[in-house]
């Protein structure tokens, strides 16, 4: 039965040689830095390591992600069908929570008709395997829903399912959380990128943590060539507006917080708007706090999102890094960099950011906007850091797609 499912999935997808078809699921298509680069760096491993074999990224926006994606695989399929039954399931009210109905639907044939070719697909899949990123937690709690649709494939169809990367904090509410564990332990392998989300999981068998998945990618990433090349002794400012609510400091809160913040660590460090460079992770999410500080960049060069993206991140020893960005943070240390870690998001991304000091990266952390830090200069990771990092993941990678 499974054999003749196989060589269906490959008619619909293409016919590969291999009739082998891996679908990985991904909050890519945003766009956003991080998930866009988890998403390129699993996608060309398996280019690697599984040329022949078909593979499907299912996530919430795909017609960005394959135009962001395009290249990254010779037999890729981009679909929408685990995010689009979230929405449905909202959207027509069904009943129970979203992560019960969801998981019944992800086996069930008919439980949501208009996504029936996709869930077909999904059970005729030979390996499922949940990319790396911050969106199972409290901040997005129905994002448990693709953990549990993964597991009821998983037991219902005997299918090998897989998590890597994945940061839970801060963990949600009671009912979502007990159902994100329960079904991780149908998972093969759980992984984890913080200490925090692997200690959460005690008693999944399943469970490890090997860092974020961008550490399988970081070496291309750093090692890019960008369009336009920052000063060596030049600051970058990689600062967000969404998710800074709970940041405060002199009086002012969120994104206004942030911009004030910003100015004063410019001004106590008396570096001039010209000596800075302004990269964007998520495109017009982080130009609002570079607008906001207006004549105090005059000279400053910005990076668009869509230029980092193609040209690489410009980051190398001698610069200093300010980043709410959790992955331009992890980037720009692996290059050498020095930097200030600014954590916006109380529980959320404090976590994300400590765990890079845990694994060796040398930047202040910040974590709200009254503290002005002294200039760093100890750099970011060192080599032998950095490669322990991507070893650590290629070895995973390894475990989860053996070459052939």
């Amino acid at each position: 039965m499974r054999t003749r499912w196989r060589a269906r999935a490959a008619r619909m997808l293409g016919g590969g040689p291999s009739g082998r078809v891996h679908y990985l699921v991904s909050p890519a298509g945003h766009p956003n830095y991080g998930d866009e680069l988890i998403a390129r760096t699993w996608l060309e491993h398996l280019a690697r390591v599984r040329p022949d074999d078909e593979v499907v990224l299912d996530c919430h926006t795909p017609g960005q992600a394959a135009l962001l994606l395009r290249g990254a695989h010779p037999r890729v399929t981009y679909v929408d069908t685990l995010w689009r039954m979230i929405g449905l399931a909202a959207e027509n009210a069904r009943p129970g929570p979203v992560w019960e109905w969801c998981a019944h639907a992800a086996v069930t044939l008919g439980a949501e008709p208009r996504i029936d070719e996709g869930v077909a697909l999904l059970q005729r899949a030979d390996t499922l395997h949940l990319l790396g990123g911050g969106y199972l937690n409290a901040v997005w709690p129905h994002h448990t829903a693709l953990v549990t649709a993964m597991a009821a494939l998983a037991r219902r169809f005997g299918i090998r399912a897989t998590a890597t990367g994945q940061g839970l904090m801060p963990t949600a509410e009671t009912a979502p959380w007990e159902a994100l564990v329960d079904a991780a332990r149908a998972f093969a392998v759980f992984d984890t990128r913080d200490r925090a989300s692997f200690e959460a999981l005690a008693g999944v068998p399943g469970a490890s943590r090997t860092g974020d998945d961008a550490w399988l990618g970081v070496d291309c990433a750093v090692g890019a060539a960008p369009r336009e090349p920052v000063p060596d002794a030049g600051v970058v400012l990689c600062l967000q507006s969404d998710l800074t609510e709970h940041f405060a400091g002199d009086g002012r809160t969120g994104a206004d917080a942030v911009a004030h913040w910003a100015r004063r660590v410019l001004d106590s460090w008396e570096v001039p708007g010209a000596a800075v460079t302004v990269v964007e992770g998520i495109p017009g999410k982080d130009r609002l706090v570079y607008e906001r500080l207006g004549e105090r960049l005059d000279g400053a060069r910005f990076v668009p999102f869509r230029d980092l993206w193609h040209h690489g991140v410009p980051a190398r020893a001698g610069q200093t890094w300010l980043s709410t960005r959790f992955h331009l943070h992890l980037v720009a240390a692996a290059a050498g960099a020095a930097g200030v870690a600014v954590a916006t998001e109380p529980g959320y991304y404090e976590v994300k950011h400590r765990s890079l000091l845990d694994a060796g990266s040398r930047w202040t952390l910040v974590t709200d906007g009254d503290t002005l830090p002294a200039r760093p200069t100890a750099g970011g990771f060192t080599p032998e850091r950095r490669r322990a990092a991507v070893a650590a993941k290629t070895a995973l990678a390894g475990r989860l797609y053996p070459p052939r």
